[in-house]
């Protein structure tokens, strides 16, 4: 019989090669959007909820979907990471989580709870420079047949979430919240068979567009990339004609 560290190993190995094919899959189409952001530009990021919803109207607005289906926040946190915004866009919508509460994860315990915090403090950090406002959405419920997850992980680490707009000065919001069965993090309408997704993504990015107030356009600086320490100290010693 195996030792439960190594089926839980097991599983950690099956998710990140799935999502890191999903990635690759993605990967240059999601590089190709994010060249061509404007102003007015929304992105979205986040999970497979994310992903599912394609590229809704915000009014007009380009929408540059970046999500990745089997993204937990630290997979999220790793990708955008990766990525680069050349002009700051005028909004950003983060749906993270969802895949933070399986329970073999052990999102019960206080130090998965501290890591979730950590990983989206990431994700922010990136999102607030590449967007005038930026948006995050409450973990979506479960359905009660959904047995892999915890449901009451989603109040939980919705309300880290809620705790980190406040103190970010973002905006927290819930387009969830006609499924919801009260505060019991399950679902009572509005699921896919397979307990996790929508049954109807199109019905999400309307609710997505009617709560997301997005303020007047500014005009957006270009966002310079960070220099190198080495490239650095070239054109320091350039600059008094030293030999690094």
């Amino acid at each position: 019989m195996h030792a439960p560290w190594i089926a839980t190993a097991a599983r950690h190995w099956r998710h990140e090669r799935c999502v890191r094919n999903r990635l690759a899959e993605r990967g240059p189409a999601l590089r190709a959007a994010l060249r061509k952001a404007a102003p007015e530009s929304v992105i979205l990021a986040g999970n497979s909820h994310v992903e599912f919803l394609g590229t809704p109207d915000f009014g007009g607005r380009p929408c540059i979907n970046l999500g990745i289906g089997g993204s937990t926040a630290a997979d999220c946190a790793a990708h955008l990471a990766d990525l680069r915004a050349p002009i700051r866009c005028a909004a950003s919508v983060l749906i993270i989580g969802t895949n933070d509460i399986l329970r073999w994860r052990h999102p019960e315990r206080a130090s998965t709870e501290r890591r979730f915090e950590a990983e989206v403090r990431r994700i922010l950090r990136i999102l607030e420079v590449w967007s005038a406002q930026v948006f995050v959405a409450a973990i979506p419920p479960i359905g009660a047949w959904a047995t892999g997850r915890d449901p009451a992980a989603v109040a939980a680490f919705s309300d880290r979430l809620a705790a980190l707009c406040r103190a970010g000065g973002h905006s927290f919001f819930d387009p969830f919240a006609a499924l919801r069965d009260d505060g019991s993090g399950l679902a009572r309408t509005g699921l896919y068979p397979d307990g996790v997704h929508l049954a109807d993504y199109p019905g999400l990015a309307a609710e997505l567009v009617r709560l997301v107030a997005i303020g007047p356009v500014s005009p957006a600086p270009r966002i310079r990339p960070a220099v190198p320490v080495a490239s650095l100290r070239t054109l320091h010693a350039a600059a008094w004609g030293v030999r690094s």
